[in-house]
């Protein structure tokens, strides 16, 4: 993501190298704009040796399997915007979450920087409904998951690593 204006006051901002990186700097007021990644939050949605996936409606990759999931909004925090999300996406409560880790990854091919905190989730019994921008959502034994067809490769490299035990 590169922005064109200042967050701070508005100004037009300019290509500048600092510390030997490409930045953008306000030519009003000096503020320096870093291209912070976005913070995210997913779930590795287990019940029974199975793991739930959501196959994505909308932009980036659309018709991928994901991991339910999005993007914090602002004062959010990541455990309160992964309920929020396997909600809004599934229509299920989150009962229990525990952080596995970070991944980072880039939003669509040439997005911007996204940093994910990935949750082990157990969810409140019932079945999901895929909503808001999840067309599917199926559950998948360990063995079978479709990894070639995930849309992100961080999700991938996670799940894989998180399935195998390590």
């Amino acid at each position: 993501m590169t922005a064109r204006f200042c967050l701070a006051c508005g100004g037009r901002l300019a290509r500048v190298r600092e510390d030997g990186r490409a930045r953008r700097r306000c030519r009003r007021c000096g503020w320096t704009f870093y291209g912070n990644p976005v913070p995210a939050a997913v779930g590795v949605v287990v019940r029974g040796g199975r793991v739930l996936l959501a196959r994505r409606a909308r932009p980036p990759y659309v018709g991928t399997w994901d991991l339910p999931g999005g993007f914090l909004e602002a004062g959010e925090l990541p455990q309160a915007c992964l309920a929020r999300e396997v909600a809004e996406e599934l229509g299920l409560r989150v009962r229990r979450a525990r952080l596995l880790g970070f991944a980072t990854d880039r939003y669509g091919p040439r997005g911007f920087p996204v940093l994910t905190a990935v949750y082990r989730v157990e969810v409140r019994a019932g079945r999901p409904r895929p909503a808001d921008d999840v067309s599917e959502a199926r559950w998948f034994p360990r063995g079978a998951v479709p990894f070639g067809a995930i849309a992100f490769p961080a999700m991938r490299r996670l799940l894989r690593r998180y399935l195998s035990g390590r």
